[in-house]
């Protein structure tokens, strides 16, 4: 079971880098703001016939999981989606990808104050070599250059923002961890989607004046539909199945496998550049996979 969680959280992850370049394409015929509300819904039907046609129920839910579940679908998942569309507005996307790689070190360390996990000195060792290339992997042939905009005055309100917007987005991990003990995967999905809606529906309303018809339309609505069904809908299960069987801590190392896919499928898709210092960071980001999966070391 645990080489099957493995592979599940593993696998959640490269659908998790490929979504930036559906996001992407969907973004060039309706707003961003529209197709993560659109995405979001599009899973929401394909979870809801899941529990009907599965006889899944939410009977034996308690007040607590209710409040987690409130909790998971709006400060974790909800919220760090519509910092980071700010975030982008007032600082360059490419401190967003930086940024987000606060993930993982957030999910260790509210692990250990949420769910009082202990945390092996590989499994921390592993988090720091995937932060060093996943940075490497971003930055690509920018080198350190490219860590001036962080600290410019003029993004700095930006770069917060999208700090917040990764710190959160390692909420999500901790928070679902006691739901996916106990109850299904697809049930779990289903109530955070559905309280995250409570944001983002409002928000893509302000975004009425840019529906416009065009030749992207029809493009984009499918980029939209693709990323409901594979990325929110299920890559989004397969992560909470892998909880069911993983420490929460042990998902954070993974989450560097997303800047790697997320450059090889924009390398292979649209023709973006390729450079070796991307291949040192995806070497790096492995070595750390590596060390958290077979030294974790002992738990302090």
């Amino acid at each position: 079971m645990r080489a099957r969680a493995i592979l599940l959280i593993a696998t959640a992850n490269v659908l998790g880098g490929v979504s930036y370049l559906g996001q992407k394409l969907a973004g060039l015929g309706l707003p961003d703001a529209t197709v993560v509300a659109g995405r979001n819904l599009v899973a929401l039907l394909c979870l809801g016939a899941w529990m009907w046609f599965g006889g899944l129920s939410f009977a034996k839910w308690s007040r607590r999981d209710w409040f987690r579940a409130v909790l998971l679908g709006t400060a974790g998942y909800g919220l760090p989606m519509l910092l980071g569309a700010i975030g982008v507005r007032h600082a360059p996307s490419g401190n967003g990808a930086i940024l987000i790689l606060l993930e993982p070190g957030a999910i260790l360390v509210l692990c250990w104050l949420l769910l009082k996990e202990r945390l092996g000195s590989g499994q921390i060792l592993g988090v720091l070599l995937g932060l060093i290339g996943g940075t490497i992997v971003v930055l690509g042939e920018r080198g350190l250059e490219g860590l001036g905009d962080l600290v410019r005055g003029d993004y700095m309100g930006g770069n917060l923002i999208l700090a917040l917007h990764g710190i959160l987005w390692g909420l999500y991990t901790p928070v679902s961890k006691p739901l996916a003990d106990k109850h299904d995967p697809v049930a779990i999905t289903f109530a955070s989607v559905l309280f995250s809606l409570v944001l983002l529906v409002p928000w893509s309303l302000t975004e009425v004046d840019e529906w416009r018809a065009g030749p992207q339309l029809w493009p984009a609505i499918g980029w939209t539909l693709g990323l409901g069904v594979l990325i929110t809908f299920a890559s989004t299960v397969m992560w909470l199945a892998a909880l069911k069987h993983l420490a929460a801590s042990h998902v954070a190392v993974f989450i560097f496998l997303q800047p790697i896919v997320g450059v090889l499928v924009g390398t292979l898709a649209l023709d973006e550049p390729f450079s070796l210092q991307v291949l040192w960071g995806a070497l790096v980001i492995a070595l750390g996979v590596l060390i958290s999966l077979l030294w974790p070391g002992r738990r302090s």
